[in-house]
């Protein structure tokens, strides 16, 4: 989950949806964390990487939904996990420049309305982007381990019967945070806005913020590892059985083995949760040694930045999909020049640097 302590010059606007570090800016002797080289680092991160991040993250999860429903991309059965991944990668960046926004300009925090949808969107986007990554990842095992029962467990109908539930367990399971949160204000020195914790459910949020990471980070955590060991295996399994040294060709998928369309796409997306686990487990490491040596409410100023550093690798992860699905796949970047589909559906075009990346890696074959 995010914990986003935005730390500015004028205004100082904490967004914290789990109290792992709630101890707040304030806690802390600002006044001497400003002549810190390491926090005027940090500062300057959050000031510029976390726009950046944002908007280019944005355009990036737009142009791969386009590829995901109005391309030939869209028949595979996956094309759904990625889509409405992309849709929730788009919302926790909305949320995240949203508070950027408040970190600014004390106006956009002083909405309690705002601050609660805040929290709400990343519980919920943080959840969902991870369980579709799991579930992308089960599907590739299924159609690499089980080719056979592959066309009837891999459907479409079935890849959107499991969005359903886990967006509906996410709508409702995080709806205590309308409970759970609350808008204050400190006038004293620096006019600081937060959204934090309500003290007085201080034992139920512990419990929510554990139950939390348990499904948001250690069981995904230990699925994707787990379904990417096996999928390599099988590959490398498939490899040895059915492809010649000299001939590096895959045989047809009527041979119930895969095809090298299918092979590219389990590549790509096997990128895709490799690149979720390296840029989540910084920022979880760190959460996991605050609480273990029950650090929550003894800060430590360069723990508490550190953490902040992580943490900008952790929005990286809403943000770098794109760039992944051009860089390992040449069906993407052929499904991305593709004559809209949609009708009339319009989408934000992708950046010229984007199209020639996507142009330098169709020329080297990739």
């Amino acid at each position: 989950m995010i914990v986003d302590d935005h730390i500015m010059d004028n205004t100082t606007y904490v967004l914290v949806d789990v109290p792992l570090m709630d101890t707040n800016v304030s806690g802390l002797n600002n006044s001497s964390v400003d002549q810190l080289p390491f926090y005027n680092f940090v500062h300057g991160l959050y000031l510029y990487v976390i726009p950046l991040i944002s908007i280019l993250g944005i355009i990036g999860n737009v142009c791969s939904f386009k590829v995901f429903v109005c391309s030939t991309f869209s028949r595979h059965p996956s094309s759904i996990y990625l889509s409405v991944l992309s849709v929730s990668d788009t919302w926790f960046l909305l949320a995240l420049f949203l508070g950027w926004l408040g970190s600014l300009d004390v106006r956009f925090s002083e909405s309690g309305a705002l601050c609660m949808v805040s929290v709400y969107v990343t519980y919920i986007t943080s959840f969902l982007s991870v369980w579709y990554v799991v579930l992308v990842m089960f599907e590739r095992y299924i159609v690499v381990c089980h080719p056979l029962r592959a066309p009837s467990l891999c459907s479409k109908k079935r890849s959107g019967i499991a969005t359903g539930i886990i967006t509906a367990f996410a709508i409702l399971f995080y709806a205590h945070s309308f409970f759970t949160m609350e808008i204050v204000i400190n006038h004293t020195g620096k006019r600081t806005s937060a959204c934090q914790m309500i003290d007085d459910d201080i034992n139920l949020i512990a419990v929510i913020t554990y139950v939390d990471s348990t499904i948001t980070f250690i069981i995904p955590f230990i699925a994707i590892f787990t379904l990417n060991v096996l999928v390599i295996r099988a590959i490398r399994s498939f490899t040895y059985r059915h492809v010649s040294r000299h001939e590096k060709k895959y045989y047809s998928p009527s041979h119930n083995t895969l095809s090298k369309a299918q092979m590219r796409l389990t590549v790509m997306l096997m990128v895709v949760s490799i690149v979720f686990l390296v840029l989540n487990l910084p920022s979880h490491g760190v959460r996991f040694y605050i609480a273990v040596n029950n650090l929550i409410y003894n800060p430590n100023i360069t723990l508490f930045l550190t953490q902040q550093v992580c943490q900008i690798l952790y929005y990286a992860n809403f943000a770098v999909n794109f760039i992944v699905y051009v860089s390992t796949s040449k069906t993407f970047r052929r499904s991305l020049r593709e004559p809209n589909k949609c009708g009339t559906l319009s989408f934000v075009s992708c950046s010229s640097a984007m199209i020639n990346l996507q142009t330098r890696q169709e020329n080297t074959g990739i």
